[in-house]
């Protein structure tokens, strides 16, 4: 027992494991306190219905008096009774702007809320378009319940929500829109306490704008640099501490070394090194006589070094990645308590992602390096297109969509690089299969004129949204639900572009007026009969 621990004493790797431990373990502790208190700051700045609702246990027994006085301080609170009389108040004043009869044109917490959309009616006089939703908790998926039309009077002019109503105010217009105040939010929560009678809450909160926001996270910013001077004491320490340790480990085997300049003689005690050395201290003298062999070493343990190098930055990138996004999380996010477990996978399923995201990135810019040369070779394009939908019929067809293709049966020889041209297909395809419903028909046509080669990708699902449509080939750009799941690079596109400008093409998206698709994109390359070079 004693030999092992002697052992285990002097092993490099166990001491650089307990510094590298220790000092991990110190930033992290001061990383999730700044973190604690920064989270703790954005709940407390901006509060939400659901952080009144974790005291259920206080809503309940209609014991208001309990609500803690963080939200009341910033927050207005009015509760009504079934028979709409008012029950609690935080602040009298809002007794007078707020009553039982606005509850029907304020949006639920619950799932069921209002959507306000400006259009042109038939007179080309602008009107608006209000829905009532409900959102499904499991599927996520949007239900309308009922609709109305409002002139910009806001007298409504059809529709069956507010039947008992020939016009709406300007403040029960605000507040379909969740608008209190220009500067606070208003949704309301209907429920039963522990009696059985109902109860209608209505929780008025300060507005995330921009100013407040930045305020907020200018505390914290500060918070940060106050920790600088800390994080660089830890440093220093940590450093001294390990250079100290890593000298003593080596100093036996510095004195044989400069022995052995005096006295050609190496010498060393193979106890007084860590274990890891002892094989190398071991075999040194007869090393030494082989000189032949030093230059081929150096070049292995040169090759280790950018190995080891490579390992080391391809490990640091996941614990790197989850960390950035742990901080984005926190930071940017109100997350309850009891939920954390829950953002904790998310955050990790998306850790996986942006490694994903880093590997699609590099081709990205590796395709946009001014030196970048394409594996141009003369290719058969409507069989080797034809192959590439062949293979990708099972995913077609496991995401219980459909394919339809046009190709003609001419040959169409063309010079281009096989793998971008797979690439290009993939990513098309692969977008519309991740961002459409199933039963989605996604159409393929590929024709050639005297000039020009023209591969077209379509689709009868949902379309992209207006707001992208414009810009959907640039990085970056995804569709808000990709947004919100994460599951968006925003480069596929963009990748697209490229690989069609490298083949001097061009791509353009129809427009949903002009095609008979819900999305479709036309691919030209340029084409002559005449032989290709």
């Amino acid at each position: 027992m004693k030999a092992r621990k002697i052992r285990f004493q002097k092993s490099f790797i166990f001491t650089c494991a307990v510094h590298f431990l220790g000092y991990s373990l110190i930033l992290f502790l001061i990383y999730m306190i700044i973190s604690s208190f920064i989270q703790t700051r954005l709940s407390n700045a901006f509060p939400v219905i659901e952080d009144l609702l974790k005291y259920d246990d206080v809503v309940n027994k209609d014991d208001f008096s309990k609500i803690p006085a963080r939200l009341t301080r910033i927050c207005d609170i009015i509760i009504f009774d079934e028979d709409g009389r008012t029950i609690y108040a935080s602040d009298r004043a809002i007794t007078e702007k707020i009553s039982a009869e606005n509850l029907v044109v304020i949006s639920s917490c619950d799932g069921t809320f209002y959507s306000v959309y400006e259009k042109d009616c038939e007179n080309n006089q602008p009107c608006y378009l209000i829905n009532l939703n409900e959102q499904d908790a499991d599927t996520g998926r949007i239900r309308i319940l009922g609709s109305c039309t409002l002139d910009e009077d806001l007298n409504i002019l059809s529709g069956e929500l507010f039947s008992d109503k020939d016009s709406l105010t300007q403040e029960e217009f605000q507040l379909l829109q969740g608008i209190y105040t220009s500067n606070k939010n208003i949704v309301k929560y209907e429920y039963e306490n522990d009696l059985g009678e109902y109860r209608a809450m209505v929780f008025i909160s300060p507005q995330m704008t921009a100013q407040s926001y930045d305020k907020v996270m200018g505390r914290a910013s500060r918070m940060w640099l106050m920790a600088i001077p800390l994080i660089a004491i830890v440093i220093l320490i940590e450093g001294l501490l390990f250079t100290r340790k890593v000298r003593s480990s080596f100093l036996p085997l510095n004195e044989a070394v400069a022995n052995y300049e005096k006295t050609q003689t190496f010498k060393i005690d193979t106890h007084a090194v860590p274990v890891e050395f002892q094989p190398i201290t071991q075999n040194f003298t007869q090393l030494l006589n082989r000189l032949t062999k030093v230059q081929k070493e150096k070049e292995e343990i040169y090759k280790e070094r950018q190995r080891i190098i490579t390992d080391i930055s391809h490990d640091l990138k996941t614990p790197l990645t989850v960390i950035q996004g742990y901080a984005k999380a926190f930071m940017e996010n109100m997350i309850p308590e009891d939920k954390k477990d829950k953002y904790l996978s998310v955050i990790y399923n998306r850790s996986v992602l942006a490694a994903g995201l880093i590997d699609t990135l590099f081709d990205y810019v590796r395709m946009g390096h001014p030196q970048y040369q394409a594996n141009m070779e003369e290719l058969e394009l409507t069989g080797y297109i034809s192959g590439i939908l062949a293979e990708k019929y099972s995913e077609i067809e496991n995401s219980q969509c459909f394919l339809e293709v046009d190709i003609q049966d001419a040959p169409i020889h063309f010079c281009g690089d096989k793998k971008l041209l797979r690439r290009l297909i993939e990513n098309l395809i692969g977008n519309a299969l991740k961002y459409n419903p199933p039963e989605t028909t996604i159409y393929v046509s590929l024709n050639v004129t005297d000039q020009a080669i023209c591969l077209t990708v379509a689709d009868n699902g949902t379309g992209i949204p207006k707001d992208i449509s414009d810009q959907v080939f640039a990085p970056f750009v995804t569709g808000s639900a990709a947004r919100t799941s994460g599951d968006g690079t925003g480069l596929g596109l963009a990748i697209v572009r490229q690989i069609v400008e490298i083949h001097g093409g061009n791509i353009q998206l129809v427009p949903s007026t002009e095609s008979h698709y819900a999305t479709e994109f036309k691919i030209t390359f340029p084409y002559s009969r005449q032989s290709i070079p």
